[in-house]
């Protein structure tokens, strides 16, 4: 069984995710927890890390029944096909839900903006991208290659060292 990325239709993600659950589809939505301030009160907003996406773990034979669900428009291509996403891809954006990143202390390297880096340490460990800018938590930027996406991820320096 794969893992596949669908177009949905907007602001329908975890509909179209619970739709597909119904129809015997392992269906994921990335979410983001955020406080939004009214002009009378505060409310913290569960969203879709990504918008417009729904990934889905199917075998071909259910290829077809993940349109049964409605709001789905159509699967995300790449290269005149579906595009495929990495187990390791789900694993990335599953961490950025839980944020619990596991640090160990060590010598800190010098890193600039543009610099390949890859992560040494944590849920993020052995994605590589490239550092997008230095402040006093790194920046950095992984890009999800198989559906031509980037997620800019907030990193502490002690978990990145220079690829090689």
């Amino acid at each position: 069984m794969l893992w596949k990325a669908l177009y949905v239709a907007s602001r329908s993600e975890k509909k179209v995710a619970q739709r597909l659950s119904e129809l015997g589809i392992e269906a994921y939505v990335p979410l983001k927890s955020e406080m939004k301030q009214w002009s009378d009160r505060k409310k913290t907003v569960i969203s879709p890390l990504i918008n417009g996406y729904v990934f889905v773990k199917l075998n071909e034979q259910q290829r077809e029944l993940v349109f049964k669900a409605h709001g789905v428009i159509q699967y995300v291509r790449f290269n005149s096909g579906d595009a495929i996403i990495r187990e390791e891809e789900i694993t990335v954006l599953k961490s950025m839900e839980h944020k619990g990143y596991y640090v160990e202390a060590g010598p800190l390297e010098k890193l600039s903006e543009g610099d390949r880096a890859k992560i040494q340490h944590g849920p993020f460990k052995g994605m590589s991208g490239v550092v997008d800018r230095v402040n006093d938590n790194d920046v950095y930027t992984i890009h999800l290659e198989s559906i031509g996406y980037s997620l800019r991820v907030n990193l502490p320096g002690e978990v990145l060292s220079s690829k090689e």
